[in-house]
């Protein structure tokens, strides 16, 4: 099959949950299919996907001007129409899809995320699938409930006309997918559930978890997120403020590091708190969650499924996390991990399990059973392809580029 994959952000590095989601579906499609992936990106200083170069048939990336997005947001809203379709309705991404369009002809086209269903719907494709992922307006409403005037009203505006607009989508498109059951639930019209399907993100596990955890040294707790996110900057906070001083109270000599790309000034400034430390932009995570005791996710905002703590339950660490973050889980009554949404029901999950090294190994050891029996990568990949073809049967094609296709591989346009 030929794929047009539209994104709203480069899916790569592998960096975000967003992006680990869209290059392992793009890695497993382009196996056995013929991807062309248009995205965009929204960070001038990232450097150039030449991975995704080497995996899809061609790649289209448009620059995106946060102000110029900004000011198409507003033109949007004011029209009665959603910040989000105005955001991401760059001319330059319709000019190379047209383009693309008017050289072949695709079997089917995948919009990952909300932001670029309008414009997949405007490709003639036997096949159309809506990667949602989350639920957007259900993330809105949430911003709205959790913020003062006037941003309130601006983030309630745009969770109900998105709200609209998604169910439109859902019923337009062929088949949507949601990456859990809450997602699926977040969708109001019962018949066009029945549209939807759940396809999970997917975790690798590390083949050796190591034997250092808790060993030596002072104990870890571990936040691992992109700390220029919202929820992640506002759920860090409020655990350092209010949970934090019970934590060292109790165990002194306790640590906190906090690991993540893009650390706010926010973020910044709370290295500065006893005890507590931040990494930014470290090339893998990987020895940080090595030698960790305990991983928190204090975020009281969260749709769909964390990647961080997915990580976690894979490495094995005994993880305290907010219900927020424990729905997206799909855990039914067994819960390998504690949940705490106040600061008392935090400060003593985590100091419990600091204090007891044969819990943190139970409830670590379900966690990465969990994670392996559930968020294995390979069914959700396989399931995910099923949807693309319409349950034809696909056989792997000889992957042979023209010259010319390697020539307009890679191809970024930009401009407002």
């Amino acid at each position: 099959m030929r794929i047009l994959y539209l994104a709203h952000r480069v899916p790569f590095p592998a960096n975000k949950g967003e992006r680990i989601r869209a290059l392992r579906l793009i890695r497993h499609l382009a196996q056995r299919h013929e991807v062309w992936c248009a995205c965009f990106r929204d960070d001038p200083t990232e450097r150039r996907a030449e991975e995704l170069e080497t995996i899809v048939h061609r790649l289209g990336v448009v620059d995106l001007p946060r102000r110029g997005a900004l000011l198409r947001a507003a033109k949007s809203a004011l029209t009665g129409a959603t910040l989000t379709e105005g955001f991401y309705s760059h001319p330059a991404m319709t000019t190379l899809v047209n383009a693309w369009m008017n050289q072949t002809r695709f079997d089917a086209v995948v919009a990952f995320s909300s932001s670029t269903a309008g414009l997949a719907l405007s490709v003639p494709a036997a096949r159309r699938i809506l990667d949602l992922c989350d639920i957007d307006s259900a993330k809105w409403r949430e911003y709205a409930d959790r913020s003062a005037w006037p941003a309130s009203a601006v983030y309630a505006m745009e969770a109900r006309r998105l709200a609209v607009k998604e169910l439109s989508w859902i019923d337009a498109f062929d088949v949507s997918v949601v990456a859990c059951r809450r997602e699926l639930e977040a969708i109001s019209d019962a018949p066009l559930r029945r549209k939807a399907r759940i396809v999970r993100n997917g975790v690798d596990l590390p083949s050796e978890i190591g034997e250092t955890s808790g060993a030596s040294g002072p104990p870890v707790i571990i936040f691992v997120g992109d700390l220029s996110y919202r929820p992640n900057v506002e759920g860090l906070t409020w655990f350092i403020e209010h949970c934090w001083p019970g934590i060292v109270t109790r165990s002194p000599h306790a640590e906190l590091h906090v690991v993540g790309r893009s650390p706010t000034r926010r973020i910044a400034r709370l290295a500065g708190t006893h005890g507590v430390r931040v990494f930014a932009d470290v090339p893998d995570v990987a020895p940080f969650l090595r030698t960790a005791h305990v991983s928190i996710a204090p975020i009281h905002v969260a749709r769909g499924v964390q990647n961080k703590v997915l990580e976690a339950l894979a490495w094995a660490k005994p993880v305290v996390m907010t219900s927020a973050v424990s729905r997206g889980l799909d855990a039914g009554l067994s819960e390998p991990w504690i949940t705490a949404d106040d600061a008392g029901a935090f400060i003593d999950g985590v100091t419990r399990l600091l204090a007891d090294a044969d819990l943190r190994r139970a409830i670590g050891g379900a966690a990465r059973s969990f994670a392996r029996l559930e968020y294995a990568w390979g069914p959700q990949l396989a399931a995910f392809e099923r949807l693309v073809t319409g349950e034809r049967t696909v056989a792997r094609p000889a992957r042979l580029r023209s010259a010319a296709t390697s020539e307009l591989s890679g191809t970024f346009t930009s401009g407002e």
